[in-house]
């Protein structure tokens, strides 16, 4: 095939999703809903694929938060691909955590190579998860209710710093918002908290390249994940002449792909809302490094709805 296809969507709902609170780096699980909609999402790209003599993705991306991970199994599960049970050499997860697209770029290429050397026709693909695919993180409004952030702000403010390409929530204050490992239970205002770092991303934090965020606008997102899309994503595809990849994301990370590989001008991206768990397929032309070539959703009704919904979000009752 002369394009590769990036299956492309934001994760289930969430629980905190269906709360109407911001999530960001909280590590929120899917509802039944969200399963439900993971298992459509692993449906249409499995009709879309063999309708279309498309190659079922070889290859998953993730971010670090659970809603992402859980979404990629039940669709793995859809599309009857599993994930290696024992992986040989230096790797002990077939699950990588990938904390620095450099360090690790030579280690996914040994990967890879060895097992199309010994099972060219395995239905299991490696899932790679990168802190460069988490939500964006909102600050001090992670945990916060949205209705009650629009009313504290305004929604003049509410939607600038919500929605424009470079606004940015106030920082996090993570000795009150984050689970800390001495107090786990400690009430700190907060109904739900980002777990704590130096557990959670204890292999980010030993790189010294690496600066987690405390607060990010779109534009902070983007600057992060670009080097992830170029050097792993891109030049994986390239390298081993992929079809398709599988990427589940985040509403802000799945935008600012979508911004980097359309090229969707800092204005434009502000009207841009990704729905909860339906597949959009970016295509891009392999003989032409990459070039953008279309998009769809593979539900375009349904996705134009729910977006909609996601635009309102603050505005109306729970969901």
């Amino acid at each position: 095939m002369s394009t590769l296809k990036l299956f492309i969507l934001r994760h289930g709902q969430s629980d905190l999703n269906h709360e109407n609170i911001f999530c960001g780096w909280i590590d929120a699980k899917l509802t039944d809903k969200g399963r439900s909609q993971a298992k459509n999402a692993g449906q249409l790209i499995a009709q879309h694929c063999k309708s279309n003599g498309i190659t079922l993705p070889q290859i998953g991306f993730t971010s670090r938060l659970l809603r992402t991970e859980q979404t990629m199994d039940v669709i793995l599960n859809e599309l009857q691909l599993g994930k290696k049970d024992e992986v040989s050499g230096q790797f002990n997860n077939p699950v990588f955590v990938v904390f620095d697209y450099i360090y690790t770029l030579a280690e996914i290429r040994s990967y890879l190579l060895s097992e199309k050397e010994e099972n060219p026709i395995s239905n299991e693909i490696p899932v790679l998860r990168t802190w460069r695919l988490n939500e964006r993180h909102y600050g001090a409004w992670q945990g916060q209710r949205k209705p009650k952030v629009l009313k504290e702000y305004g929604e003049e403010q509410y939607m600038y710093i919500r929605r424009d390409y470079n606004g940015r929530p106030p920082e996090v204050d993570l000795e009150k918002e984050m689970i800390q490992k001495h107090d786990l239970g400690a009430a700190t205002g907060y109904e739900f908290k980002e777990p704590n770092r130096s557990l959670k991303y204890e292999l980010e934090e030993l790189n010294q390249n690496i600066k987690l965020p405390y607060s990010e606008s779109l534009s902070d997102v983007v600057a992060r994940l670009e080097p992830f899309l170029d050097e792993i994503i891109l030049k994986v595809a390239k390298e081993f002449d992929l079809d398709s990849c599988l990427i589940v994301g985040h509403g802000s990370s799945v935008r600012s792909l979508l911004k980097i590989l359309e090229g969707v001008s800092d204005e434009d991206i502000k009207g841009v809302d990704i729905p909860n768990g339906i597949p959009l397929v970016i295509e891009l032309d392999k003989t032409n490094n990459f070039k953008f070539l279309r998009k769809y959703y593979l539900d375009p009704e349904l996705a134009k709805i729910n977006a909609e919904k996601v635009r309102k979000e603050g505005f109306e009752e729970n969901p």
